[in-house]
């Protein structure tokens, strides 16, 4: 007679377990443990403006850190005293997308790069200002920012 009532209590552990089960499940896919987005590289970057010949042009330096894919990089350029904002630029425009961009390299933008960067079409006379300018690099596949500073234009 005690043999009875074994079938009902294993019924409902399973019932029980298998809710759990599902419940956990759910709870990943929504807490974003299932996201697939790829990670975000660790990097020193830096960046600053130097005189190259007769122009102020921006030099982007790798300083350590995972190598970056240029395709995978967006800079952008924020100066409040601009008419119009700049375009963004993919690294890859610069040095193409069949080399890596290596700790310890460092790119230096053309005279018309920096321009269309920053949407100003004299950034000599605004280096003469000492404006302030906002670089943003982005990291396009995981969208974060990788690197973010407010640095000076100013002739050197």
């Amino acid at each position: 007679m005690k043999d009875d009532a074994v079938s009902p209590v294993i019924g409902v552990m399973l019932m029980l377990s298998i809710t759990i089960i599902i419940a956990a499940v759910l709870m990943a896919f929504a807490g974003g443990m299932a996201d697939d987005k790829p990670a975000t590289p660790s990097v020193d970057l830096s960046s600053e403006f130097v005189k190259n010949g007769s122009d102020t042009v921006l030099r982007l330096s790798h300083n350590g850190g995972d190598a970056l894919n240029p395709k995978d990089i967006k800079v952008t350029a924020y100066v409040a005293s601009a008419s119009s904002s700049g375009e963004q630029l993919i690294i890859k425009d610069i040095i193409g997308d069949d080399t890596a961009w290596n700790a310890g390299e460092s790119i230096l933008l053309t005279a018309d790069k920096t321009k269309s960067l920053l949407g100003i079409s004299d950034v000599n006379s605004a280096a003469s200002l000492s404006t302030p300018v906002e670089i943003g690099i982005y990291h396009l596949p995981s969208s974060n920012v990788i690197y973010q500073a407010a640095i000076l234009l100013e002739a050197a």
